[in-house]
């Protein structure tokens, strides 16, 4: 509900997707500090430090609810941006935990990948029922409300962490080394790989989210149709989300991440290309299965092949791809829209993504044969 209303107010003040890319892009620089959330991840209580930033979370959206009144002083794109920022901190540290902490809750190994999936549907049945009740909020209610709302909803969260009673992994009180997470990725072909994929979606294809209002306007759908958007590719990615928990197991890894992957590229040029409201809201379901199943997959290729000692580090690297590149993304997509429209631009970033991941692929191949004929 926060995602959807904060784009729509900075939209609806600013009608400029040169703002959308800069509230989305002051996110980046302080999610850096998410390597540094991985090493505390790895070293503290990871359920302790969930409570601490899911707070903080509480408090910042009570925060935008309250400036989105107008009743103090006239909110400005700025302070959005501001507010935008200090809540990336806040899941540099958040995030990490969040992953790594999959394992405290789960002493079986091989449902691992259940969990990993099951999270991730939760997750995303949160990114379909809440555009859904942004979309009532913002036009019965108003924007304000959407924030408040949020802030009311970490309630159940922090109190839920609180009540959990867990053997958790004990954790090494000395400061673990904090290029671990680096150093295992490079040396780890398969990891690299997974990484240089998430990368460049995140940067290319899955900021093309930042434009969706853009199209909304493009479709003279307003609020409501922009809440459609969104609430269409949340039902892809809850249905990709129950696939994967589904299936478990029981399919490749790099079937996944692949097909996957270039299933969402083609789905952005679709939408890209749409002539008709309807084409774009059939072909954000299947962007957002797409997007699920190819994040899920890479997740638990993740998780599964990751040693526990390092496991904070690398999922903290594993986030900062994911969510520090969307940002800068999504800066790069909102100067790219204003200069040559946001259609031109989710095709080229799109295009961009998708020789990417085919040429990862080859890279995968040629690495399998010559593997096979050692």
């Amino acid at each position: 509900m926060q995602n959807v209303a904060q784009s729509w107010l900075v939209y609806d003040l600013t009608h400029s997707a040169a703002w959308l890319g800069i509230v989305a892009g002051a996110t980046a620089i302080p999610f850096l500090l998410t390597i540094w959330g991985g090493q505390i991840a790895d070293r503290f209580s990871r359920r302790y430090i969930l409570i601490w930033t899911q707070t903080l979370s509480m408090l910042l959206a009570f925060v935008m609810a309250a400036l989105a009144t107008n009743r103090w002083i006239p909110i400005q794109p700025w302070h959005i941006a501001l507010l935008a920022a200090l809540l990336s901190i806040v899941n540099a540290f958040n995030r990490p935990a969040q992953q790594a902490f999959i394992t405290d809750m789960v002493d079986d190994r091989a449902a691992l990948p259940n969990a990993i999936a099951l999270n991730s549907f939760r997750f995303n049945t949160a990114r379909f029922l809440g555009p859904a009740l942004a979309g009532i909020a913002l036009v019965k209610l108003g924007v304000a409300y959407c924030f408040a709302l949020n802030g009311i909803s970490f309630l159940a969260v922090i109190i839920s962490l609180r009540m959990m009673r867990l053997t958790e992994t004990p954790h090494d009180q000395e400061r673990p080394n904090l290029w671990g997470g680096f150093q295992y990725i490079w040396q780890n072909h398969s990891a690299l790989r997974v990484i240089i994929l998430l990368g460049c979606g995140s940067l290319f294809a899955f900021s093309a989210s930042t434009l969706y209002p853009v199209f909304a306007y493009l479709f003279h759908s307003g609020a409501k149709g922009y809440s459609n958007m969104m609430s269409c590719n949340g039902a892809g990615a809850a249905i990709g989300g129950f696939v994967v928990a589904v299936l478990g197991s029981g399919f490749s890894r790099i079937a996944g991440i692949y097909g996957g992957a270039i299933l969402f590229c083609i789905s952005l040029l679709i939408i890209a290309s749409a002539s008709h409201f309807y084409v774009v809201l059939g072909a954000l379901v299947f962007a957002g299965f797409a997007m699920i199943f190819f994040q899920i997959t890479a997740n638990i290729k993740m998780q599964e092949d990751v040693p526990d000692a390092l496991r904070g580090r690398v999922m903290a690297i594993f986030t900062l791809i994911f969510g520090g590149f969307m940002p800068l993304g999504g800066l790069l997509a909102g100067f790219l829209a204003q200069r040559f429209g946001a259609v031109h631009t989710v095709e080229v970033n799109s295009s961009i993504c998708l020789v990417a991941v085919l040429t990862t692929y080859l890279w995968s191949l040629i690495e399998r044969r010559e593997t096979a004929r050692q």
